[in-house]
């Protein structure tokens, strides 16, 4: 069975994006990602719609990539950094326990 990790990035809108009146529909707080579905946002508490206003789940990593004065920001440079670690942690740790432990450095 393969051990599957998902990461995500959000990423800040784009120009077309934004000339187009987007908004950011993501926010991110540690592994949990919400997903506001903006498209709901001009109706009324009451109106009946089967599309959930706000969701959420879970990832392996999330990543915020939006403002860079935001203090838990990461640049795609970061991201790619931190992902590329941790696969190789996750890649030689099994390897190495399997060996002397005085022969896996770390």
């Amino acid at each position: 069975m393969a051990n599957v990790k998902v990461a995500i990035r959000v990423r800040p809108l784009n120009a077309r994006e934004t000339a187009d009146g987007g908004k950011l529909a993501v926010q991110v707080e540690g592994k949990l990602a919400r997903i506001q579905n903006v498209k709901l946002d001009g109706r009324s508490e009451g109106a009946v719609d089967s599309r959930e206003k706000l969701l959420e789940f879970c990832f392996d990593y999330c990543y915020w990539s939006v403002d860079p004065a935001d203090p838990h920001y990461a640049s795609q440079e970061e991201v790619t950094a931190l992902l590329k670690n941790s696969l190789l942690m996750e890649t030689m740790v099994p390897q190495c326990q399997a060996m002397k432990p005085s022969s896996c450095v770390a």
